[in-house]
């Protein structure tokens, strides 16, 4: 499962960005990923480690409200992350 968090501070590098996620979500960030440090388009990736239905809502929701160098955290997670890739490698007539 996959979060994306948007509106990360361009003051921000990519280490304060890892360590901020790691401190607020623990075991759960497997992986972390941030692309266009200090731009306005910096946003990081984080893969999360657990294969449960709707945690990776459940953490967006509560990552949501949180911020980071003062800015408020946008923070979307894909949707049944591994059975929408199971899906499309199906056949049609299977779905």
């Amino acid at each position: 499962m996959h979060l994306t968090v948007w509106n990360v501070p361009e003051t921000c590098s990519e280490e304060e960005v890892r360590d901020f996620v790691k401190r607020e979500l623990g075991h759960y960030a497997k992986g972390v990923t941030v692309y266009d440090v200090g731009t306005s388009n910096a946003h990081a990736d984080i893969e999360l480690d657990s294969d449960v239905p709707y945690v990776g809502e459940a953490v967006a929701r509560e990552l949501q409200s949180r911020r980071l160098a003062g800015v408020a955290l946008r923070v979307s997670a894909a949707p049944f992350d591994g059975e929408a890739q199971q899906d499309s490698t199906r056949p049609a007539s299977v779905r």
